[in-house]
């Protein structure tokens, strides 16, 4: 939250930048799941931020990160982020939340944990959620489609504070497109009207052919 961003420049500093950078996993990739949704002006989505490509509860694992997801303000509202059990428990001190939040157009994700190496090889899996984003579709006709993509400058730290190297990162899209129950729905009225047509035509007395007079 914005109360913990004074906590930044401090920790992660200290953490990722204590030590020189390192590539231990080229394969890590960084992305929103799931990376396509389906929403109208007034409905509500979830978008998770996904690590994956770490040590399958063995090393490497993360030990902290700085995340930030860039979004369209005339089309989303984000309500809120919560982040992921995967480097411990905030509320437990087990590790830091240092997010920044809502940035208006973006928001901010940062965690550092407390917990030990051991500690956080038990806990992760080799693809886990660091945080979820929700947000409100507050404006969005029908056929728009919206783009959210992680912004560059994003940090993720091993168990010992050396960055770790992200391989991809991958976005998510909301359309408002309509589902096919709503296509068959638009399609009914034309139908009948075609049904009432034809129906018409076949009530319809045949034409007299014109005849010579006798």
């Amino acid at each position: 939250m914005r109360s913990h961003s004074l906590l930044k420049p401090v920790l992660l500093t200290a953490i990722l930048g204590f030590l020189a950078s390192s590539a231990h996993a080229d394969s890590i990739l960084l992305e929103l799941q799931p990376g396509s949704n389906a929403a109208a002006t007034g409905d509500s989505i979830s978008l998770d931020i996904v690590v994956s490509g770490l040590g399958e509860f063995a090393p490497d694992s993360l030990g902290a990160f700085d995340i930030t997801v860039g979004f369209d303000a005339t089309a989303l509202s984000l309500t809120g982020y919560s982040l992921g059990p995967y480097l411990g428990d905030p509320s437990l001190s087990e590790a830091l939340d240092a997010s920044s939040g809502d940035l208006g157009g973006s928001v901010n994700v940062a965690e550092v944990s407390l917990l030990s190496t051991a500690g956080l090889d038990v806990l992760q899996p080799g693809s886990f959620t660091v945080a979820t984003l929700n947000f409100d579709v507050t404006s969005l006709v029908l056929g728009a489609v919206t783009q959210l993509s992680v912004l560059p400058g994003a940090i993720l730290g091993d168990a010992f504070g050396a960055q770790l190297a992200v391989a991809g990162v991958g976005g998510a899209s909301v359309a408002n497109v309509p589902v096919p129950g709503t296509f068959i729905l638009l399609l009914l009225p034309l139908g009948g009207l075609l049904a009432l047509g034809r129906a018409r035509q076949a009530h319809r007395p045949p034409r007299q052919q014109a005849g010579t007079g006798h």
